[in-house]
Parts: C-alpha cells; sequence; structure tokens
C-alpha cells in the first residue's frame, strides 16, 4: 500500500491487486471494459483512488502525478487477485456464498467447471459463460450452517455443486451487475494465474495442462485410476482442489526425474 499526501489530506492507494477493496476492484472492471487509453485509465483510476476534490486533484504537479500513476502499473499486467473481495451475491431475495480466497476449499470437479466456463469467456465473451462461471462458484449456505460448521471438518458453508439446481442457479445469477460479475471473473483469473507459482512441475509444460472440457476428462479418469465408474469419479471431482494439485505435483517430480535419468543414459 502507497501511503499519499496532498497538503493536509492523506491516502492511501494500493499496490497490488489484493490491496483493493471491493469496491475499486469493481471500479476497475468497469474501467477495463472500457477500453481506454493507458494514459486515460491510470488517471481516471487515480482520481477515483484518491477520493478528492478536483481542485485538489489539479495541484498535484506533473511529475508527481507521473510517478501515481507508475504505481498503477500492476492492473495492466497479469492478474494477481487471490483475495475474494465479493464473498456474498445477492440476486433478489437470495444470497449466493462464494469461495474462499485463493479457491481453498473449492472441490477439483468445481474448479474444473468453473475453469471451462472462464475458458469460454475468454474466447467468446459469452455472457452465458460468464454467468455459469459465477453460478459454478457461488452457491446457498448448507441448511443449518450457524450450528453445522461446529460438527464438520470442511469449512465452506456453501452447499455441494449440483448439477439439478444448476440452471436456476444461472438465472439468478442473470440478474447480477455484470461488472460484480466481471470481478468474480478477475478473482478467478488471479486464482489461476497463482497456481503455476505454486505447482511449477504440473505447469512446467504447455502440453502438460488440461485446458478443455476434454482434457479435464481424461484427467479425472487418469486420478481415478482409469475407472469410469460413479464412485470412483466421484471421489476424485469432490476432492479438494490444493489436495489434487499437491498429488500431481508429486507425480509431475517423479515423472521429470525419470526423464532426467532417462537422458543420462
Amino acid at each position: 500500500m502507497n501511503r499519499v499526501k496532498i497538503d493536509s489530506i492523506s491516502r492511501n492507494i494500493p499496490s497490488s491487486w489484493d490491496e483493493l477493496t471491493k469496491n475499486q476492484l469493481i471500479f476497475i472492471s468497469g474501467m477495463l471494459r472500457k477500453g481506454l487509453s493507458v494514459v486515460d485509465f491510470k488517471v481516471i483510476t487515480l482520481f477515483d483512488f484518491l477520493s478528492i476534490k478536483m481542485k485538489v486533484f489539479k495541484r498535484i504537479n506533473s511529475e508527481d502525478a507521473l510517478c501515481l500513476c507508475k504505481t498503477l502499473d500492476f492492473l495492466l499486467s497479469e492478474v494477481t487477485l487471490t483475495r475474494n473481495l465479493i464473498p456474498i451475491i445477492r440476486s433478489g431475495l437470495s444470497r449466493l456464498y462464494g469461495p474462499t480466497d485463493g479457491l481453498l476449499y473449492c472441490t477439483f470437479g468445481e474448479f474444473t467447471q468453473a475453469h471451462t466456463r472462464f475458458e469460454q469467456y475468454v474466447e467468446t465473451k459469452s455472457s452465458s459463460a460468464l454467468d455459469e462461471l459465477v453460478a459454478i462458484l457461488y452457491r446457498p449456505k448448507k441448511f443449518g450452517w450457524f450450528m453445522r460448521k461446529y460438527f464438520t471438518d470442511s469449512p465452506d458453508p456453501r452447499v455441494r455443486f449440483k448439477e439439478r439446481s444448476f440452471k436456476r442457479r444461472i438465472r439468478k445469477i442473470q440478474k447480477v451487475d455484470l461488472l460484480v460479475k466481471y470481478s468474480v471473473f478477475l478473482f478467478f483469473s488471479g486464482c489461476l494465474n497463482s497456481l503455476p507459482k505454486q505447482f511449477p512441475n504440473v505447469y512446467r509444460k504447455k502440453e502438460d495442462t488440461a485446458s478443455s472440457a476434454g482434457g479435464w476428462i481424461s484427467l479425472i479418469i487418469s486420478l481415478a485410476d482409469g475407472k469410469t465408474d460413479n464412485t470412483s469419479i466421484d471421489l476424485v471431482v469432490n476432492s479438494n482442489l490444493y489436495n489434487v494439485f499437491l498429488g500431481l505435483e508429486q507425480k509431475s517430480i517423479e515423472y521429470f526425474e525419470y526423464l532426467d535419468k532417462i537422458e543420462r543414459k
């Protein structure tokens, strides 16, 4: 966080994605969708972040303004947001709860479903793909969670992802502000970008990563030891995302060690 002082006014300006507030994230979502020039983007964003009157803003000399604008470069590079700044989405009388920071308690199946919609949205900019992405990640709270949370090993308050309630939830998400949904997209993007740093061997080769629905299905069957019965598949799909990636990381390490041995022979 950068501290800025203008006359007697002091303000904090975020220096990374994870230092944004919820309102700042939604504002940035709107700015990124406008297709502004880099200069206009930075100046308008700086003015919003400082929350000062225009006459005060104009008193900032050009050199200081340039330095302040440079601190916002992170917003135009890779998204690194892993804090879920929108934990709850309201649609009418419904409350839908999102994943924790970094998708920590997401299941592997939920992640693969969301990842497929994420790629669809990146490729097509389809509003339906974005709605589905949000509807996968945001779900109602488990019945009686205020008591059940004391008797379960999972701190995730959301009900398990189920196809039969998916379409009904999509209809609720369609009513949600587009900028809120795009903010969820940015959060998921940041979590995706964090995975190669945590599991470098899984992402060591581009072709080793699953980038399509077929790729995920093949990987799930592989993790289920080639079994395709519902019990084996459900075991993988409902496993914690990070537990699966830890296992994949270990297998990747063993695989590359094996390749190194072959090359040395």
